[in-house]
């Protein structure tokens, strides 16, 4: 067993028995049984909230001595300080949170090679400390994504969670993050790659519109979505015409989960490009989404980006979508005749996102669909009239919140 060392080991040390028996924890962590695991974890976790410094500085020293642990040893102390962090972060010092921050970002990636349950583990503390330390996380994160070198997976993943964590801490960083990114997205070329940069990006959009909706929340109120609007146009043409519409996609075939996470990336980019260039690039991408729905079996994804496009275009008064309108219905119309698998939360998620797709389109053209819904009132059987009902049903409770 290795006993807490002097300060300047890190150990934030107390003198008493609580030391050794912090130790003797950290050290048999890595149990033979599972519940072993969980009962020593648990207990670990339960002093922590009460010593967290201790606990933690005791974690980080050990794992510094213990550069060839086992990497189930690793992960079970880095969750255990994850955990610590959530509960007691008002409490960790910049001193030692510098210190875990710096830990993390080595544990993170130490390995070129992508090693999921240890990265992920190391990547949550970083996102936890994030929520009070974000400029510091953000400091030792931009040391390993500089321009010309694609990052590690984990160090693109981590900022996106960021992003997704702490809003109004992470969105002034968006502009330096984004600057960098947009020169790597050409040198992408394996899927899980394209995957972690379009989730990214998905996240860094996100969190720009929750952070303009909310101006009057945020420390730099000068920030606009126009400030974002050319990165992040540049980024949803390669999104889109490279990763999800190059030939060499349709022959080799992008991964399904690759091309959902396009599309979700692509519906939330909408909302922060400039005005022009998303009616110019508009009928291409419609196009683009609505031909996914032959190649996936469970649409929720694709509807759902399919209605943060929408929501972006279907300002008020504004009928750029009429040439569409048919082709969108088409493709809407059968899933709202379909009823949705009530014991399946997927299906009533996308059974509402469709609903939320005629609610948007019933902005700009709500007379000509009311038109269109009578029509086939009238002529559907008695599946297509449920369906039917069911949109105007959502459009009363819609227009009824519009207006209260």
């Amino acid at each position: 067993m290795i006993m807490p060392g002097p300060e300047e080991d890190g150990v934030r040390s107390t003198g008493g028995q609580v030391d050794d028996m912090t130790m003797a924890l950290i050290d048999s962590a890595n149990d033979r049984t599972e519940e072993g695991q969980e009962q020593i974890s648990q207990a670990l976790f339960d002093l922590g909230k009460h010593k967290p410094a201790l606990v933690l500085s005791c974690c980080y020293s050990y794992l510094k001595k213990h550069t060839k642990l086992a990497q189930e040893h690793r992960v079970i102390l880095l969750q255990c300080m994850e955990r610590i962090v959530k509960e007691t972060l008002d409490q960790i010092g910049t001193g030692l949170a510098t210190d875990l921050i710096k830990l993390g970002a080595q544990e993170m990636t130490c390995s070129k090679e992508v090693v999921p349950d240890w990265q992920n583990a190391a990547s949550g503390l970083l996102v936890a400390l994030g929520a009070q330390y974000c400029d510091e996380v953000m400091a030792e994160m931009f040391e390993r994504f500089q321009p010309g070198t694609l990052p590690h997976y984990f160090v693109v993943r981590t900022i996106g969670n960021l992003a997704q964590a702490n809003v109004y801490r992470m969105v002034p960083h968006l502009t330096a993050v984004l600057s960098t990114t947009l020169p790597m997205l050409g040198m992408v070329k394996h899927d899980n790659m394209k995957w972690v940069f379009s989730s990214a990006l998905s996240k860094f959009s996100e969190a720009i519109i929750e952070y303009c909706a909310n101006i009057d929340k945020a420390p730099d109120q000068t920030i606009t979505k126009d400030r974002f609007s050319q990165e992040i146009g540049s980024a949803f043409d390669v999104l889109f015409s490279t990763w999800l519409q190059s030939k060499e996609a349709k022959i080799f075939g992008a991964h399904p989960k690759l091309r959902l996470t396009i599309v979700e990336a692509m519906g939330h980019m909408t909302h922060l490009m400039a005005k022009e260039k998303l009616e110019e690039v508009l009928p291409r991408v419609l196009q683009g989404i609505l031909g996914l729905y032959k190649k996936h079996p469970e649409p929720f994804h694709i509807t759902q980006g399919l209605c943060n496009v929408l929501d972006a275009v279907c300002t008020e008064g504004n009928t750029i979508l009429e040439p569409q309108l048919e082709g969108l219905l088409s493709a809407l119309f059968p899933q709202v005749f379909t009823p949705p698998d009530y014991n399946n939360p997927l299906s009533i998620k996308s059974h509402n996102e469709v609903l939320r797709c005629f609610a948007i389109l019933a902005r700009p053209f709500s007379g000509k669909l009311t038109g269109i819904l009578l029509q086939r009132l009238e002529q559907g059987n008695e599946k297509v009239r449920i369906g039917i009902l069911t949109i105007f049903k959502h459009l009363i409770n819609a227009a009824s919140r519009w207006f209260s």
